[in-house]
Parts: C-alpha cells; structure tokens; sequence
C-alpha cells in the first residue's frame, strides 16, 4: 500500500474518531431492554399514529415513518380517528414536549425521537438530566426500538385496526373538547385595578411556584409566558409575595476560569430582570431554587488538569464538583453574587443541599469516597455549602433572604448545621414529615409531601425549635392544593385538612410557607383558605370562604362536601412508594396488561402494572380497601353537590361546578387505582397457577369484574376531561395523560375482556 494511501485512512480514522466523541450520549441509549409491545395494536405503526394524532402533526408523522400523509391518514381512519384537527404549538414548546415524550418512549429510539421533537441530541440530553429528574420519571432506562418505518397494513392488521374502530363507536370521543392549555388564557392579562399582595396572613413570606411555569428554561422567553401578569395579580390576591423558579447556576453566568457557563447567560439574566420588575408591580419577588454546585460529566474534569483538581465522587454517567477545594466554593460564592449584582430586586434563594440532583460529594452521602472529603463530616460540609451561597447571595443583595432547606439532611447531623449557618439564613423544613400515621393497620411515617396527614409533624418541630435557638428565622414546606397522593388536579377539595394544617403551624411561630413544589401552585380556594386562617378561626374561615366563593345559600351544602372530602382523604394509604409508583396520577388512562410488561413503575411517571411497587408497605387487599375508603367520601361529596336543590348563578355556578368536576375526577383516579390493582392482582395470580382449579376460575372472575368497572370509569372520566383542561396538567411532569389516552385504555380493557372470555 502506498505511503500517501496510509496517510488519507489515518486521516479518515481520526476524523470519524473526533466526531464519534463529539457526539453528545443520551442518557441509556445503549440500552437492549426490548420495548413493550402493546398488542391492542394492530402494529407498533398503528400505536405510533393513534398516540400521536392529536399532538402531532400528520407530516411530521409521515417524515418520521418515511412515508407520504396519505398513508398516514388510512391507517387513522382504519382505526376510526377523525380528520386531525389543530396541532399546538405548545406540544413541541418546553410546556408539552414531556407528554409527547413519554407517549412515544416505547415505541420510537432516540433518533427517530429527536425527529419528532425537533430536538438536538445536546438539547434532549439537557432535558433528560436537567428537566426534574425527567430520565428518572421515564424509568432510567430507554427501551431497545428498531427504527419505525411505515409498512402496508396486512389484512389482519386491518381486521384489529377496524375492531379498535368499533370499540371507541358510540364514545363521542372525537367530540368538540376544550383544547388542552386552555385554562392559560384565564391568567394572562391582569384585572382593571391592580391589587397589591395582601398582608392579611401571619407569615412574612408566603412562596409558591406559577401553576404551569415552564422548568426548563423559561427565561429565555422574551415574553415570559410561565408567567403572565394575570396569573401574578390572581396569586397576589390569594396572599402570594413570593415565586420560585428552577435555575441551574452554570446556565446563568458565562464561562471563567475554566468553570462552566453558557452562552446565553446574559439573555436569561435579562430574563430574569423583566420577571423582577414584572412581578414588584404585584407585591411579589422571585426567588431562585439552588441545588449547587450541580454535577458535570467526568470529561468536563478529565479534559484539564485544574479541572481534574475540582472532581469528586462519581455516580454513573455524573461527576460531583468537590466543595473542600476552596476554588470550587468561591465559584459558588462568586457566581451567585454576580447574579444578585445583575438582578436587582431579586427575592432570593432557597437551597437543596442533599438528595436531589448530584452537587457536593456529600449530596448523596458518598463524600467518604473523596479523598478531599472522606475525613469531614457531613454536617461540615453542608453548612459549609450554605455559607457558601449565603455569602454569594448577600454580597450581591444584603436584603435577599436565603432559606436554607433541610431536605435530605442526615437527622442526627441536623443541630449542627443549624448552629454553623449564618445567622440571617431561614431553616425550612417539610412541616408534616415523619410524622407518625396509620392507615389500615399497617403504621408508617410521613416521608414526602402529603395532605392527607395535617402536620407539623416532629421532625419540622425539632428543626425549627434548634432554629430559633441559634437565632435563625423558620419556614414551613407545606402543600396546599396538591401532592403526589394525586396531582391530576390543581387543587384537591379536602378543605378540612388544609385548614387544621394552617391551624397548627399558627401555633409554631412559623416565619414564612412555603407553599407548593412543582406541583400545586394553582390560585384556588385552598391556597386562599391556607393564607387567611388565623389562630382559632378555622370553622369561621371555611364558613366565610363557601359564602364568598359559592354564595351564602348553598354555602352549607359545599362545607359538607368538603368535609365528606376530607374525612375520606384521611385513609390515603399514604407511603413514598405509593407516591412515586402508583397509577393514582394517570388514573383510568394506564392500560390494561394481558402479560406482564417486565418494568418497573417509574417515579411519578408511568406506573406500568407494577402492582407490588404501587402499595408499598401495603398487603394488596389493604391497599385498595384503603383506596375504596378514600374515594368513598369524594364520591359522597360529589352526591351533596349534585343534590343541590337550587342552584346558584353567574361565577357561584361556575366555582361550583367546577369543585364538583375535581371531586368526581379525584373519587374516579382513587377507584381506578383499586380496580387496577384488583385487575393485576388477579391476573398475577392467575398467571402463577399450572392448573385450571377453583382458585384460577376466581382470579378470571375477579379480573372480569373489575375491567368492566374500569370502562364505567373510563366512560365517566372522559367528559370531564374534555370539559376541563387543567385535569392531568403538572408543570413538571406536562399532562399525565389526554383523552384520547383514555380511548387507548378503554381498547385495552376491551382486548382484555376478549382474551378473558377465551379462558
């Protein structure tokens, strides 16, 4: 071979070898965990098109099958889909693409997928890390999918295609519905007179985060559309004097000194300037969420010497920045104090220095495995971490107050903390956490957010009791209008709880709330109630809010609602497995499983048919008699409503129907949650037997039993979600579901009673 031919395949080898390392990995990419086949479907073809009919344009389904729009039409029409309607934009905007996403994580790979999104590899790989854990809430694994190209349907396939058709006939599924995000529109302009936040509550900071805030980069919109002046006027009327917003701090400086930045820094601070200025106008600031100094993959650290200086322990594909090399901690001091130069009027922070996202070796409790850290305790490290950023922020703003969350702290170390911090900190703890409960026998602690158990439970009270004596001022994390006990409305109607909630932190001399996490920051009546109750006025202040918001004549009728509401809610088979893996988010929209799916449910995400991750500590039959308990007392609430002799008028009559329309959701998400678990139960069960004895003849009776009970509830939810578009909204987590996700169900109950009635 010739000198000058050696050369050129060196230089071809070394170009595909750059490029090869300059392409940006995704997050399980490598993965051969075969997808699940969803064989309701005709064909993972016919999947693709149903799901994505109503937020997805037919050409951009053509172009990702390769093929034309006319095919893409028959093979929706065989199913007996309408002509396509209007496509949002926000489906591909950073307020949907989640629910996008997620319908298609089984059936497309990443490619395929960046087609459908219009999306980068850097850009969906910030998505997957940055956006809220969202890898973790799609299960930390991608599905092994061949590439998806359209094929002529077979004749068997058009044969299902056509019985799918018949199944959804006679629904009115295709019917007008209110388009989803509707519900903006009734936030964007402010009312005439512009009303100031109110100061009728006892606390000095009452925080929430904007209802439908975009988390990934809001910011950079010019028009700032997470959050408009109608939906800050409404939270200012409600008691809000203060917003939260995600942020990662390497998005909001510009690169220095080998420390990350972004290139488009300077815009999102201008960004954040108009929000500032925004907001002052309602009597609200904007505070800043800081889980810092945030992980960077290990080729950020191995690529320069001072860098490597910086790393400490790995986690996977994450590298954490080492907060006992100074350099890294005058970063944060530094970086946080340029911000609060450059913005002024900024609120302040509250911060996450355990659990969460990978920041310091001692955010997940591995600092022993850092040579720097391994002789520190934890408790030094963290209140390092805080004076840290206390000291960024003050620089920048003597008057930001900075909270300091104790979130994932290791108790023991707690005191200790507290007692190093800087003396102008806030401690906020999460007021009902490990409080004591009992549910159907089985005790527990609370360990998550709940309403279900009113708090202040022990552990808040302990922490704010050292506060105070190190001369720290307190915040109680609380949740007003919903949790991950069900986040498939923007306020759940158990009043009851809320007001002795508000009732015993009156009595902690609590500085400030905060008031919502992604979830819950909707400007209901909840948030309302909880801003306004004075110590011993909780009956008087339910009294005064049904009269005000239902009107004084029907006012008995919606207390007694709320406390059928709240009595029920109170049986909540409450554990943080059950938060985070049960189907109570999706509701009647999770499919049936004829065959186990082989995963695991994922993090307030999609729960599969894991029905062992859904209870918890729970035996099954508990579970759901806990949840049949649960729903109960919404479905008694909604019969008070409805028996409502005289119904009121104007705004009364709209309030009112739409606390009914939450009632009757919540009632029919807890009882498909059980029907689901009896389905599955069953089904488990079955499977498990080598015989058709009496036991397996039960487990078929069973199964039957509750998937027709699934179609009642599929059949009731749908109206309600049409009429309703804030039903299934989450910002973090976009829509849980749409309706004609609770079509796809109610074929798959179908399918399933076909194969129950072959056995």
């Amino acid at each position: 071979m010739k000198p000058n031919i050696l050369i050129y395949i060196f230089i071809l080898f070394i170009t595909d070898a750059t490029l090869v390392a300059q392409v940006t990995p995704l997050p399980g990419e490598e993965g051969t965990k075969p997808a699940i086949i969803y064989d309701y479907f005709p064909s993972r073809m016919h999947a693709f098109i149903w799901r994505n009919w109503t937020v997805v344009s037919k050409d951009k389904l053509a172009e990702v099958l390769g093929t034309n729009t006319k095919n893409v039409d028959q093979v929706a029409r065989s199913m007996g889909l309408p002509k396509q309607g209007k496509i949002l934009q926000e489906w591909a905007s950073s307020r949907g693409y989640i629910t996008v996403l997620r319908r298609n994580w089984h059936l497309l790979p990443y490619e395929q997928i960046l087609h459908l999104l219009s999306l980068s590899r850097e850009e969906l790989a910030f998505k997957l890390i940055e956006d809220d854990f969202l890898f973790t809430k799609l299960g930390s694994i991608k599905p092994h999918c061949e590439p998806l190209r359209y094929t002529k349907p077979t004749k068997e396939m058009e044969v299902k295609a056509a019985k799918i058709a018949l199944y959804t006939k006679g629904m009115d599924a295709f019917n007008k519905e209110i388009p989803r995000f509707a519900f903006i529109n009734d936030f964007q302009e402010p009312e005439s007179t512009i009303v100031s936040s109110q100061d009728e509550s006892n606390f000095d900071l009452r925080l929430i985060y904007s209802y439908f805030a975009d988390f990934g980069d809001p910011l950079l919109d010019p028009d700032l559309k997470s959050y408009p002046e109608g939906m800050l006027q409404k939270l200012s009327q409600e008691g809000v004097n203060g917003i939260w917003l995600h942020s990662v701090l390497r998005m909001l400086v510009l690169e220095s000194d080998g420390f990350p930045g972004d290139e488009k820094a300077l815009q999102r601070i201008e960004g954040l300037n108009r929000l500032v200025k925004r907001a002052a106008k309602y009597g609200i600031k904007i505070y800043l969420y800081v889980n810092e100094p945030r992980s960077m993959h290990p080729d950020f650290f191995s690529s320069n010497p001072d860098r490597n200086e910086w790393g400490g322990v790995r986690e996977g594909d994450l590298q954490a920045f080492c907060t006992s090399n100074p350099e890294v901690l005058k970063w944060l001091s530094s970086s946080l104090e340029q911000v609060f130069k450059q913005v002024v009027g900024l609120g302040g922070v509250f911060t996450i220095t355990a659990s969460e996202n990978l920041t310091s070796c001692a955010s997940h409790g591995n600092h022993s495995q850092c040579s720097r850290c391994a002789k520190r305790s934890f408790g030094d490290i963290i209140a390092e971490i805080n004076t840290a950023i206390y000291e960024g922020v003050t620089s920048g703003n003597p008057d930001a107050k900075v909270l300091v969350w104790d979130w994932g702290w290791i108790d023991a170390e707690a005191e200790h903390i507290i007692n190093n911090l800087p003396k102008n900190c806030w401690l906020m703890s999460v007021s009902e956490w490990s409080m004591p409960i009992e549910r159907g026998g089985i005790e527990s602690h609370v360990g998550e957010y709940s309403i279900s158990s009113v708090g202040p439970g022990p552990r808040a009270i302990r922490h704010w009791r050292m506060a105070k004596n190190a001369g720290l001022k307190t915040v109680a994390k609380v949740q007003v209008n919903s949790t991950w006990e069900i986040a498939a409305v923007p306020a759940i109607p158990a009043l009851d709880l809320i007001a002795s909630h508000a009732e015993n932190l009156s009595n902690q001399d609590i500085n400030g709330v905060m008031l919502s996490w992604s979830l819950g920051g909707y400007p209901s009546e909840n948030l309302k109630l909880f801003q306004s109750l004075k110590q011993g006025e909780k009956e008087e202040a339910l009294k005064k809010l049904a009269e005000e918001t239902y009107g004084k004549e029907i006012a008995g009728d919606v207390r007694k609602s709320w406390q059928l509401c709240s009595e029920s809610f109170k049986e909540y088979p409450y554990h943080i497995g059950t938060l985070y893996k049960g189907p109570q988010q999706t509701g009647p929209a999770n499919p049936f499983f004829i065959k186990p799916s082989g995963y695991s449910a994922t993090m307030v995400g999609i729960p599969y048919d894991d029905v062992n991750a859904w209870r918890s500590i729970y035996p099954v039959q508990v579970w759901v008699s806990q949840l049949d308990k649960c729903s109960r007392g919404f479905f008694d609430g909604v019969a008070v409503l409805k028996n409502i002799e005289k119904k009121p008028k104007g705004a009364f009559l709209e309030n009112l129907e739409s606390l009914q329309t939450r009632m009757e959701v919540v009632e029919i998400h807890l009882r498909s949650a059980a029907e689901q678990a009896r389905f599955t139960d069953a089904r488990n069960r079955f499977l498990a037997s080598n015989t058709m004895d009496e036991e397996k003849k039960l487990c078929i009776a069973e199964m039957r039993k509750a998937a027709y009970q699934e179609l009642e509830l599929i059949q009731s939810l749908l109206p309600l979600v049409k009429k309703d578009p804030t039903i299934g909204f989450e910002s973090s987590n976009h829509y849980f579901y749409l309706p004609i996700d609770l079509l796809e169900a109610h074929i798959s109950v179908q399918y399933t009673v076909e194969w129950l009635n072959t056995l």
